[in-house]
């Protein structure tokens, strides 16, 4: 069996923050060797196993790789354990249990992410320790979190950050934080909060409120586009239920000010599979209105400075019209309002925003 020790050494030793040069000298032996290891271009010899292990806090078995790995099950079943431990037997015994158990899965990544929780549990449980214990805590958690940091693993690294960048706010090294949060995507809930926390402490309220605001605007846009998938026949087969959807999302609209007042256009497609064809025309003719109308401003109270609409703008693009008035004009299932005043007036309004817009 082929044996790859090279990046269990290297992201044992960034995890302990040495040095090629601080192993080597550890172990004797020159940095250019410690290198050669990491890179699979040479193994240490047999007899360095054992005090490498050992300068790596870990043990042969676990530097070569032999190990067990947990499943999401197991390492809820032993964190809980230890969470009763805590309780039971105090602090000293749980805090074994956790070393006992990193040490046993060192590469563990969802072990290390989850085990963090643990030492926030140990200070809300013994508030009344000395600083000293409560300081190791803290140390041990922020080793952890940059060991899932450090490993890039995609569904966890965000929130190590994320963490990470939380504490140092907390601790006031603002650079330190700022660094960290440029790091996660811009348009993530968890940066979105922590940089308003850092914009507060840095006496920047104005930004603070800036980035909420801008955040909050993308996701009510995006709760609007799920209940919009939700509404489709194939998901929601049932118009009851669709209608109570176009509910909720005209609420929202009237709400938050978002969403340029498109909900009658939602309505009218409900009362079509609904077989209510009088309701489904009156909300095909509100929403002619809205589609000749302008641009629904947002609410201000919510929004406003960071997201503002100056001026009228068109709700809808002419390329939106357009197809709207050849829908109403030629589906089979508005012939027969043809007759009807409101319907022909909708489509008379349709059409001049249209022929005016092309002038």
């Amino acid at each position: 069996m082929e044996i790859n020790i090279g990046p269990r050494i290297a992201a044992l030793r960034k995890s302990k923050s040495m040095t090629q040069e601080q192993l080597a000298l550890s172990l004797g032996v020159s940095p250019p060797a410690v290198s050669k290891w990491e890179t699979g271009a040479s193994c240490p010899d047999i007899s360095l196993l054992c005090p490498l292990a050992r300068a790596l806090g870990t043990n042969v078995d676990t530097l070569l790789q032999f190990e067990d790995t947990l499943t999401e099950e197991q390492i809820d079943a032993r964190l809980n354990e230890i969470v009763e431990t805590a309780r039971n037997h105090g602090y000293e015994a749980a805090e074994g249990m956790v070393q006992s158990l990193l040490h046993t899965y060192p590469s563990s990544i969802p072990l290390k992410s989850r085990a963090v929780t643990l030492f926030d549990l140990f200070a809300m449980l013994f508030p009344a320790q000395p600083q000293q214990i409560k300081d190791s805590w803290m140390k041990q958690k922020k080793q952890l979190l940059e060991e899932v940091r450090a490993s890039g693993a995609t569904a966890y690294w965000q929130a190590a950050v994320s963490h990470l960048a939380s504490i140092a706010i907390l601790e006031g090294g603002l650079d330190k934080a700022e660094s960290l949060l440029n790091e996660l995507p811009q348009h993530s809930t968890n940066s979105t909060s922590i940089r308003a926390m850092l914009y507060l402490k840095k006496g920047e309220a104005s930004h603070a409120l800036e980035v909420i605001q801008k955040r909050l605007y993308v996701l009510t846009r995006q709760v609007q586009g799920l209940l919009i998938q939700m509404m489709n026949p194939e998901m929601m087969p049932d118009t009851a239920r669709t209608l109570e959807l176009c509910v909720i999302y005209r609420r929202l609209e009237e709400l938050l000010g978002v969403g340029n007042g498109m909900s009658p256009g939602f309505f009218a497609q409900a009362y079509q599979r609904a077989g209510q064809d009088r309701q489904a025309l009156d909300s095909m003719i509100q929403f002619v209105d809205a589609i000749t109308g302008t641009v629904q401003k947002p609410n201000p109270v919510l929004f406003s400075p960071a997201v503002t609409i100056d001026g009228e703008h068109p709700a809808a693009t002419r390329e939106v019209r357009e197809l709207l008035l050849k829908s109403l004009l030629e589906d089979a299932y508005y012939k027969q309002f043809l007759e009807d005043e409101g319907f022909r007036n909708a489509v008379d309004k349709l059409r001049d925003s249209i022929q005016s817009e092309t002038a």
